[in-house]
């Protein structure tokens, strides 16, 4: 069990959404949903993403269960031993499990986990409602599920996931307010260490070799970073050279027990800059602050969009518009989760919500910013986890 994770509340807050969508049980299939419902993080789901390698069982009512390997339920055991657990049978020999005579198969049978799976869902042959994620159900195993409990009664659990994770636990907020200072500390590292002609693969290999050093809860790290006029991150980096003058634009950060950091920082190399760029960015630093004086309890996210949009149009920049200027945060696979600050959602910000602020620009003449920043909800106010660069020129 990861120290100080209330799987309790997560649950209730589950089922507390199930309610309201009149469902009997939840089957996840990908590993952040696993993980998030259950506080186990399946090492061969977030490896491989085969859906059925790992399933999570939420009921209305009652204890999470989990759908394993046998050779995995031993981490499950150990790690969360609040959950109910069934285990299919693998190829590999564990002499904990070992009997005479056994004949092992070549690969487990990839119908078996979710058969199992459906015993667990309560009155599975009495009409019983199901929400599923469907994104991440195979065909066939949609056809077993609409046999088994009745496509009338399978739904689509996406919203019931997404108005869950909306508002976090205090140990979430914990894990989202280290991943941040640790990837502020790992870019201002690397943004220090940047000089004139090193590659892309070399400032990848610093933040990662940062982000790596600052704690061991550390478990992945994200890199979107873009450097002069390549202005669409690479997965492979590039090859071409850095030179004084190129804006470095840093995104993504270290993922701290499953949870995201989403930052960006953006600089001028050799601490030289033209004007238009120091334009560009001075317009989007407007918005910017702007966003910071309005964000709060209460307040419609869609307002915090359109006053970014008028105070940058207000600087005199015409034709920049965006879909949204930031999102919820928390353990989704990729850092953006719902809800966004857009045009469209009247919502307010709630207590307990932590977010992205985020204002980007990319193009290849100018080259590419963004200035982001994570903030916390809370009863009364805001707490900033960090805090962006004023200018594109670093002391």
């Amino acid at each position: 069990m990861i120290l100080g994770r209330d799987q309790q509340a997560i649950r209730s807050r589950l089922q507390e959404q199930m309610e309201r969508a009149g469902l009997d049980a939840l089957i996840f299939t990908s590993p952040d949903s696993i993980f998030y419902s259950t506080g186990f993080a399946s090492n061969f789901l977030y490896a491989s993403h085969n859906a059925g390698t790992t399933i999570a069982v939420i009921p209305a009512q009652g204890e999470t269960a989990i759908v394993c390997s046998e050779f995995e339920q031993q981490a499950v055991r150990s790690s969360c031993p609040y959950l109910r657990v069934a285990a299919y049978p693998t190829w590999i020999y564990i002499e904990d499990y070992a009997q005479e005579g056994m004949v092992k198969e070549v690969q487990p049978d990839p119908n078996r986990a979710f058969q199992m799976a459906a015993e667990f869902v309560p009155n599975r042959g009495r009409g019983a409602k199901v929400g599923i994620e469907p994104n991440r159900t195979p065909y066939p195993v949609w056809e077993f599920y609409c046999k088994t409990f009745g496509q009338e009664n399978m739904r689509d659990c996406t919203q019931v996931l997404m108005e869950a994770r909306a508002v976090k636990t205090p140990w979430e907020i914990q894990c989202l307010r280290l991943a941040t200072h640790n990837s502020e500390l790992a870019m201002g590292k690397t943004a220090h260490a940047i000089v004139p002609g090193m590659t892309e693969a070399e400032v990848f290999q610093l933040f990662r070799r940062y982000s790596e050093e600052l704690t061991p809860e550390t478990t992945g790290i994200f890199q979107a970073h873009t450097i002069g006029t390549d202005f669409a991150p690479a997965f492979l980096p590039r090859n071409r050279r850095i030179n004084v003058g190129d804006i470095v634009r840093l995104d993504g950060g270290p993922i701290v027990d499953c949870y995201n950091s989403d930052l960006s920082r953006t600089f001028a190399v050799g601490g030289v800059v033209a004007p238009e760029r120091e334009r560009i960015y001075a317009s989007l630093w407007k918005g910017y602050e702007r966003a910071c004086q309005i964000i709060g309890p209460g307040v419609p996210m869609s307002q915090v969009f359109h006053e970014i949009q008028r105070a940058i149009a207000d600087t005199g920049v015409t034709g920049y518009v965006r879909g949204h200027h930031g999102h919820s945060l928390g353990c989704a696979l990729f850092g953006e989760e719902y809800p966004f600050i857009a045009p469209g959602e009247d919502r307010p910000f709630l207590p307990g919500m932590v977010f992205c602020l985020e204002l980007p620009w990319y193009g290849s003449k100018n080259h590419s910013y963004n200035i982001e920043d994570t903030f916390l909800i809370t009863e009364d106010g805001v707490e900033w986890f960090s805090q962006a660069n004023a200018s594109l020129i670093w002391a």
